[in-house]
This record gives C-alpha cells, sequence and structure tokens, in this order.
C-alpha cells in the first residue's frame, strides 16, 4: 500500500557527513497530482491519472477519489461503484456521505431534467439510509418533497418538507390526521371554495349544508352555510376530493334537511376536512 502523504526525503549520508552540497528533496505522493487536478477541474486528466494509480494501489482513498472524479463527470452509476469498493475496504464516514451526495445528485438529475419520478424517488431513499443519523439530511428531504409532488403524492410530500424544516411538532400532528381520516367511522367531507367567499375556516366551526337544487354546474351540489350566506361548497370533483372523504353526490341523499357539519382542521395545506353531526 502506497503512502499518499509528502514527506521531506534528506541525503542521509552526506548529511552526516557534514556535506554543505546535499539537498532537502520533496517525494511527492501520486494522488497530489489527481487532487490538484481535480481543484482545477481537470476531471478527464484526473480520472487518467487515478486509474494509472489503482492499477498498482487498491488503497480505499483511491477508490474514493475516483469516485469523486466521476461524480464530478456526472457518471454517478459508476461513482457509486467506486464509493462501495472504497467501503468494501473502509467503511469511512466521509466515503458514506460521498457516497450519499452522489446518490442526490443523481436522484436529482433523474428528476430534472430527464422527469423520471420513480427512479430519483429510490436513490433519494437510498442516499437517506446511507447518510446516517449524524448529518443533516435536510436537502434530501427537500427534494423528495419535490419528487412526491411531481408523483402527486401530496401526502407523503408535506411529510417530506415538514422533517426539511425540522418542524416536528406539525409533522406528529400531520401523522394523527392521517390516523384519524384512515380509521375514523365518521362521515367526512371537504369543503372547497372558501377563499372565493372571503370564509377562514376554523376548526370547531359549525356550518349548515343546503342542497343547491338550481346550481346549473352541478346537480348534486351542495351549498355551505354560516350565518345564513354561503361560505363554500362540499367537494364534488376528483381534483377537490380525496379517497377517504364522501363527495356531494355521496351524501346527497343521505342527508336531512337541517345536516349540520363540524369543520376539523386543515389537511396538508390543500382540504379543509369537516364530519357530518
Amino acid at each position: 500500500m502506497t503512502d499518499n502523504r509528502e514527506y521531506l526525503n534528506t541525503d542521509i549520508d552526506k548529511q552526516n557527513q557534514n556535506d554543505k552540497t546535499y539537498q532537502a528533496t520533496f517525494k511527492v505522493s501520486k494522488t497530489s497530482k489527481v487532487e490538484h487536478l481535480i481543484k482545477e477541474q481537470k476531471y478527464d486528466e484526473a480520472l487518467v491519472e487515478i486509474n494509472n494509480i489503482l492499477q498498482s494501489d487498491n488503497d480505499y482513498s483511491n477508490w474514493n477519489l475516483k469516485g469523486i472524479i466521476l461524480d464530478n463527470l456526472k457518471e454517478y452509476e459508476k461513482a457509486i461503484e467506486c464509493f462501495d469498493n472504497a467501503l468494501n475496504i473502509n467503511e469511512s464516514s466521509d466515503i458514506k456521505i460521498n457516497k450519499a451526495n452522489s446518490l442526490y445528485n443523481w436522484g436529482k438529475l433523474s428528476f430534472f431534467p430527464e422527469g423520471n419520478y420513480d427512479k430519483a424517488l429510490r436513490l433519494i431513499n437510498c442516499g437517506l439510509e446511507v447518510l446516517g443519523e449524524s448529518e443533516d439530511p435536510s436537502e434530501f428531504y427537500f427534494l423528495k418533497a419535490e419528487i412526491l409532488e411531481g408523483l402527486n403524492d401530496l401526502v407523503e410530500a408535506q411529510k417530506a418538507y415538514l422533517i426539511a424544516y425540522k418542524e416536528f411538532d406539525r409533522l406528529k400532528e400531520l401523522e394523527n390526521q392521517i390516523e384519524y381520516i384512515n380509521n375514523t367511522s365518521d362521515i367526512l367531507i371537504i369543503i372547497t371554495g372558501c377563499s372565493f367567499y372571503n370564509f377562514t375556516p376554523e376548526s370547531g366551526i359549525i356550518v349548515s349544508l343546503v342542497k343547491d337544487i338550481e346550481n346549473e354546474h352541478d346537480p348534486d351540489a351542495i351549498a355551505v352555510m354560516k350565518d345564513e350566506s354561503i361560505v363554500g361548497y362540499v367537494a364534488n370533483s376528483d381534483y377537490t376530493l380525496i379517497e377517504e372523504v364522501k363527495s356531494a353526490s355521496d351524501i346527497k341523499n343521505v342527508m336531512n334537511n337541517e345536516q349540520k357539519a363540524e369543520i376539523l382542521f386543515d389537511y396538508i395545506g390543500e382540504y379543509t376536512i369537516a364530519k357530518l353531526i
């Protein structure tokens, strides 16, 4: 194994003989040239050099350097292989971070411009596994949230954003909301159009549900009333609904003439959830 450090090499015989003609010389490590080329962003030249070194020196640090070079060349799959080779020899935390960052870069490229969201999500999840708990994963979770939005998985995207922002109290609140929505026997609805009617929905507010039989856009329309004024409508289209709630069409024939609903909470910043009472 080659010692990659620079060290001072003197002519000991001449020094011992008090020969004033002797000269101190530096023996430069093979990898110092590679590191210089990386610093100068001459990655193709650096790759040639590190490949030459690896022919005779299989040290983990050389595999790590090759991984760094390939990552900068955007050859991420090959970079990961190099980091894995290094980690098989030495499970250094620095190499793990390098591998995680390469997975992040590969995931980011897969997300945009390639538009391969599923692949991007797999790569980011792998990066998070490699990164471990000692490093700040915020950037990984920001990218994960954007990918999940691209996949239209808004709930998991919101979770990822909250982790990225370290808003763990809000994350716990969201998890409780998900648990409730998935397991309650209550009849849940979504109220839409509140901003149009200048209504601010708040938890605990009681509203009335009234069939809007003269609505020219939707024969199943149900208006949401507060103090005898319309403040919204019960969601009744695919883009305003989620799987666990009932639509206006679902409840039209089961609601009574004086049906009330209680506003429960804002869900992932997209939906106002209420229950029939």
